[in-house]
């Protein structure tokens, strides 16, 4: 018996196409320098700098500018405690997840970044995973 219902189009349209950002991974201009540099410890200027740089910092608009820079008190605060407060990581990982943070949020808010010969020759973090691994 042949298939059932209506034979497909020879060209079949797909309807359901879902819009994603293209980035080219050179970072924003959006984002500015950190006010009062000088006031945070290294690795939160490093993890601005981050941000700053990061592909998806290409889709942000100032509402986005805005959470960085409160998120920066928290991430400050972080490194600043003696003891882990869980309550304050939770908040940065879902608030850095909001932002497009890991490979699976970027696969959520359909980001695809271009790979450019110096993205290739960047680390990847998988030489420092072996070296740990040994």
């Amino acid at each position: 018996m042949a298939g059932r219902g209506v034979p497909p189009k020879d060209n079949p349209v797909r309807r359901n196409k879902h819009a994603s950002a293209s980035l080219s991974g050179q970072g924003a201009s959006i984002i500015p320098e950190l006010e009062d540099a000088e006031r945070y410890l290294p690795q939160v200027r490093e993890w601005w700098e981050t941000w700053r740089y990061s592909a998806q910092a290409e889709e942000f608009l100032p509402t986005d500018v805005q959470r960085l820079k409160t998120l920066v008190l928290l991430v400050q605060r972080i490194y600043e405690m003696e003891g882990a407060d869980l309550k304050a990581y939770a908040e940065l990982r879902q608030q850095e997840s909001l932002l497009g943070a890991t490979v699976l949020d970027r696969q959520r808010l359909r980001m695809k970044v271009k790979k450019t010969p110096e993205r290739d020759e960047a680390s990847t973090g998988d030489d420092v995973l072996d070296e740990l691994l040994g």
